[in-house]
């Protein structure tokens, strides 16, 4: 093993539930809208989030994205947001030779505070979605395989760990290893098959690997 790749939201630090409920609400004022928690839930964690907000808020996700940037502000984030206690694994596993990677769906300006929350982290490569590179978000493995390049390893050498569907998904789909951490945020689709790997903190990691 060469490699390990990490989703950033969920995996690596996690964010307070009263801070998506207060900022899409926020945001849905702004268009004389509400939404139940249930609904919240579905657009913060879904995969297809532009029909979420088309079907669950009654909302074009054109005009949606600007207002909610202006209240997904990453000083007001950070309040709420704080790394895993398990992340002094990173630096363990890159005792070890392994090089760390991050893919990530969270907007640039969002994934710069969250990493700030991750110290000095050793991650050779950092991947944002980005539709102006070509890079889709996850499901899609553009990001895996880009980070992939970025840190010069195959494919068949690395792991990707993220605690959503959209995170295994994309780990298959790129033919990279894929660790489900269970995080307790959200539940893999049900009926769909099972990770390689089930781990419930990032400790697990250096079992798996044989340390």
């Amino acid at each position: 093993m060469k490699a390990v790749l990490f989703d950033l939201d969920g995996t690596l630090v996690t964010t307070r539930p009263a801070y998506r409920y207060r900022v899409v609400a926020s945001t849905l004022r702004e268009f004389r809208r509400r939404a139940d928690q249930a609904a919240i839930d579905a657009f913060w964690f879904g995969a297809d989030r532009d029909a979420i907000i088309r079907t669950r808020f009654d909302v074009d996700p054109l005009s949606f994205w600007p207002a909610f940037a202006r209240h997904d502000r990453p000083e007001r984030r950070a309040r709420f947001t704080t790394a895993f206690d398990d992340i002094d694994a990173l630096g363990k596993l890159h005792s070890l030779g392994i090089r760390l990677g991050i893919v990530t769906n969270a907007p640039l300006h969002i994934a710069r505070a969250e990493l700030a929350l991750l110290g000095d982290a050793p991650f050779g490569a950092v991947v944002v979605a980005d539709a102006e590179r070509s890079i889709r978000p996850k499901p899609s493995p553009d990001g895996i395989l880009a980070c992939l390049d970025a840190l010069s390893v195959r494919a068949d050498r690395a792991w990707f760990v993220g605690n959503a569907a959209e995170d295994i998904e994309a780990a298959r789909a790129a033919q990279v290893a894929e660790v489900h951490v269970e995080r307790d945020e959200q539940a893999l689709h049900p009926g769909s098959a099972p990770p390689r790997h089930t781990i419930d903190n990032l400790h697990a990691l250096l079992g798996l690997i044989g340390h």
